[in-house]
């Protein structure tokens, strides 16, 4: 008869017990106090730079390995130069992060921030499949560094359509609410899992998604907060963010300037 395995174990070269989630979560507040300004640009760019960077890469295989039609590859050419466009957009703010400076603030239509981001994530994970819906106002005008918050649109957008890769719909709506603009995005997707919705803003918390680093939405949140708003979800059906920005300008009047 097998013998259980008894083991001597010297209490001296236990290994470490895991840490406690009040620990992790001492480190992690050390960690985000120890991260200035600078190192969340840093951190943004580096981390939003593997999305364009993966477009041009699998353009590039695909335009290498198969026989397509010439539709096929001009879709894919018209692919690989915006990303690379938008790559040569973010190094310019990592230069900028490295001399010293940050992006500028500058009069910005948040609708053509959000409808530029959008199209941009449909080029990169090229979902074809999910419909994007704006209902944003043409004529709001917003004081904003536009690089940044471009990508906190781009980084949700993108984050829909890998969680609706048999198609759906994304919703983007935006209301003035007394001095704030109020952004409601909301997707046709499986929604946000019950056990990260409270953790979904902190570093590091991810989904499940393959490759993902958890560091979107913390940076999307960042930025926002740079900007003197907030984001938070709210109950829906799929994934619903709510953004909400100062109304530090006013609108345009109805003859555009």
């Amino acid at each position: 008869m097998r013998r259980p395995i008894i083991e001597n174990i010297d209490e001296t070269k236990k290994p470490p017990r895991a840490p406690t989630a009040l620990a992790l979560s001492s480190r992690l507040g050390s960690w985000k106090e120890s991260v200035t300004a600078t190192d969340w640009l840093s951190i943004s760019i580096l981390h939003d730079l593997r999305n364009p960077l993966a477009a041009i890469y699998t353009g590039a295989e695909i335009l290498m390995d198969f026989d397509i039609s010439s539709t096929q590859v001009n879709r894919l050419a018209t692919n690989i130069y915006r990303a690379a466009g938008r790559v040569n957009e973010l190094l310019a703010d990592l230069n900028l992060v490295v001399c010293g400076n940050r992006p500028t603030a500058e009069v910005c239509n948040i609708r053509e921030i959000i409808a530029t981001a959008s199209e941009a994530a449909l080029a990169s994970t090229g979902n074809q499949s999910v419909q994007v819906v704006l209902d944003v106002p043409i004529e709001i005008d917003l004081i904003l560094e536009h690089s940044r918050m471009k990508r906190v649109f781009f980084n949700l957008v993108t984050n829909a359509l890998e969680a609706m890769p048999g198609g759906g719909e994304v919703r983007i709506r935006a209301k003035i609410e007394d001095n704030w603009l109020v952004i409601d995005l909301e997707d046709t997707g499986p929604g946000i899992p019950h056990r990260i919705r409270e953790r979904l803003f902190q570093p590091f918390v991810t989904t499940g998604k393959q490759d993902g680093m958890g560091l979107g939405l913390a940076l999307a949140r960042q930025t926002i907060l740079d900007h003197a708003g907030d984001i938070w979800t709210e109950p829906a059906a799929g994934s619903r963010f709510v953004i909400r920005l100062p109304l530090n300008r006013v609108q345009r009047s109805s003859d555009g300037h």
